[in-house]
């Protein structure tokens, strides 16, 4: 069950300044935009910042608006545990995570980007996602239909 999140217009606005300074920052020091698609890499940015900015609102936590280097972290904090928000325009995409064996997050979810509007698909824990080996390269695909229901996420016990 997937739930749906629009922003508003002062959220659009923050979401454009937001990625204008980590664009800059991050193309600076060198960090390959780590895009899917064949979209331009302002548009994976958009789409990126986008669906963290949805995941916070739906979960009542601050949106991370940090805009140091940001290779690979974690997008939010949830009762303790690290979110990773990953972000797709496709209406029917699945949740790619990366193959590093030292997952960066205690959680993954996957959001559907459509403009200012956005659903949360599902989530996992990272723990579901099979250990890669330093051979593996291709991120990890967990099929959408596989994923938690949204509503099941708050219902999380606090980390610890």
């Amino acid at each position: 069950m997937s739930t749906t999140v629009v922003l508003s217009e002062a959220e659009v606005f923050l979401a454009g300044s937001l990625i204008a300074l980590r664009q800059s920052i991050n193309r600076q020091a060198g960090i390959v935009n780590q895009k899917a698609g064949k979209q331009d890499p302002i548009t994976t940015e958009q789409v990126g910042v986008y669906g963290e900015l949805a995941f916070a609102k739906w979960a009542n936590v601050y949106p991370d608006l940090s805009t140091h280097l940001r290779k690979g972290s974690a997008d939010a904090t949830f009762r303790g545990w690290t979110v990773d928000v990953k972000a797709t325009r496709n209406p029917h995409g699945d949740l790619y995570v990366d193959a590093r064996a030292d997952k960066l997050a205690d959680l993954y979810v996957l959001v559907h980007v459509d403009g200012a509007t956005c659903t949360l698909q599902g989530w996992t824990w990272s723990a579901e996602i099979p250990d890669r080996t330093a051979s593996e390269t291709a991120p990890y695909r967990v099929p959408v239909n596989l994923l938690d229901a949204m509503p099941w996420f708050l219902e999380i016990d606090p980390k610890g």
